[in-house]
């Protein structure tokens, strides 16, 4: 029997990409950063999962991201190549999945940066959450949001770099509740 998932708790940052100063990100060595392929959305869709399940900070979350990070990643993906990928040699330790036009009231960065737990702490996640905004103000986003657990490493450390502000905390709606919203 599964444990049961609590209604998860998100708060939103959002980015004025138009304050964001114009400069080259800068992925730390021997790290290296490349956008993914349509081939490769298996190997995203993976290692987003990989890393939302060993993060100790989104336990007990299963339900919202088999519910939404994982569908929305999908969707994002098929619409056009919006992953960000940082390699460890041959080995894809780091993505990033992002859509430019997310529906209403979406999310911009829909993974957010996700590293491999064994790869955190060498600035892997601010590379990448920096190369993701550049990706979508080439795309012509002004204005980002992006959503992660309120009070974790994510928010009090990642999410305030380039400007990120908190813009709201708001739970996610139990799933009985999600269709009647809709």
């Amino acid at each position: 029997m599964p444990i049961p998932s609590r209604p998860t708790v998100l708060a939103r940052f959002s980015w004025n990409l138009k304050e964001l100063p114009q400069s080259a990100v800068e992925m730390p060595a021997p790290f290296t950063l490349r956008t993914a392929g349509e081939q490769e959305r298996e190997e995203a869709i993976s290692l987003v999962q990989a890393s939302y399940n060993l993060d100790p900070e989104w336990s007990g979350c299963a339900s919202h991201i088999a519910s939404t990070v994982l569908p929305d990643s999908i969707k994002a993906l098929a619409k056009e190549p919006t992953c960000l990928f940082v390699q460890h040699g041959n080995r894809v330790i780091a993505a990033s999945i992002y859509d430019p036009q997310p529906e209403a009231g979406g999310v911009h960065l829909i993974s957010g940066p996700c590293v491999l737990i064994e790869y955190r702490s060498r600035g892997i996640g601010g590379a990448l959450l920096g190369a993701t905004l550049e990706a979508l103000r080439e795309r012509g986003v002004s204005e980002v949001i992006g959503q992660t657990r309120p009070k974790s490493a994510s928010a009090k450390y990642l999410c305030t770099k380039f400007g990120g502000k908190e813009a709201s905390a708001e739970p996610a709606l139990p799933e009985e509740n999600q269709a009647d919203a809709a």
